[in-house]
Formats: C-alpha cells, structure tokens, sequence
C-alpha cells in the first residue's frame, strides 16, 4: 500500500527494508530520542516483522521522498485499539540530512488521516521525551496537543526522564 503526499509517499514495510531499519535504528542521533535505546539487529527487526506488523498489530511505512524515491525513514501505528477507536504512533527520519524538512510533520500528518478515515480512530496518540523539544515542536505543528506528563517515567544513562503524553483527535475538540 502508498499513501501519497505533497514531497513524500509513505510505503508499506517489507522485510526488504529491513537493512534500513537496523541502519536507521542503530544511528545515535535517532536512538538517543527512543525510550527503546537496544541496537536493532536483524533478528530483532525480523522477530518485529513476524509478531507485530505480519499480525496487525502494527501498521507501519516506510518514509519516501517524492522527487527521487529515496527512503528517509518509518512511521508506525501500533496498540490498535479498534474497541476505544485509539493508536500510538510513532516516527523516526534515518537520514541526518531530512531532519528539518518537513518531511516528519508531512508523515506524521498522512498515518493520522490514514488512522481517521481508514481504521476508524478516533485518537492517535504519542509518547516523547521532554527534552526531545524538536519532535515536539513538529508534533504540535502537525495536531498533536499536550495531554499531560508522567515525571520521572523512565531511566535512561542514570537519570529519571519526563514523558510528554500528546494526542490528536479525529475532529478538533475532543468529546466526553
């Protein structure tokens, strides 16, 4: 499956993208922004294939760039929950030099429209560390609002870090 964008398409995952995921994964810029900081290996990309996105468990794409089909990196839905019409996502751009062009903002807005109108969501919602101030300036320009934060959720190089906990709503205000 493509989802087509204004500079990008988004691509469903196969076990060919695999080498770039673990590439992407393993690079220190991206991880040092995931609570999962692990090195991805090909076992654990291949067991990820299998449990989650083989079962639907997650729905997940591969970012391209339009102009020249170069892949940049993936966003995901997972924790489908079809019962209270909510998802998480997730996102990572691979490739230092796409950081800082719209290119997250443009997916981030794709797989909620993608969540909205194909899987009937009503919520998607995102974790992000408070001090990943960049993610969460492209996450609100794309709909995400705060929610709140869980202080001291997780503990990463010694240190207790805050979780910012965003959301975006199928229609802008929520109900209920």
């Amino acid at each position: 499956m493509t989802i087509e964008g204004k500079k990008i398409y988004l691509s469903s995952i196969t076990y060919d993208d695999t080498d770039s995921i673990i590439e992407w994964r393993n690079k220190e810029f991206v991880r040092e922004q995931f609570i999962y900081r692990e090195l991805f290996t090909r076992d654990t990309h291949i067991n990820w294939m299998k449990k989650m996105v083989e079962t639907g468990k997650v729905i997940q794409f591969i970012i391209c760039l339009k102009e020249n089909n170069k892949k940049i990196g993936s966003v995901y839905l997972r924790d489908i929950d079809a019962e209270n019409r909510k998802c998480e996502f997730g996102i990572f751009i691979g490739e230092e030099d796409c950081i800082g062009c719209g290119y997250g903002r443009e997916a981030a807005e794709l797989i909620c429209s993608y969540a909205f109108e194909k899987l009937g969501m009503y919520k998607v919602f995102l974790r992000v560390l408070s001090d990943n101030i960049r993610a969460q300036k492209s996450y609100k320009k794309s709909g995400f609002e705060v929610e709140g934060k869980s202080v001291a959720d997780i503990w990463i190089d010694g240190r207790p870090i805050d979780v910012i906990f965003m959301a975006k709503f199928k229609e802008n205000k929520k109900q209920g």
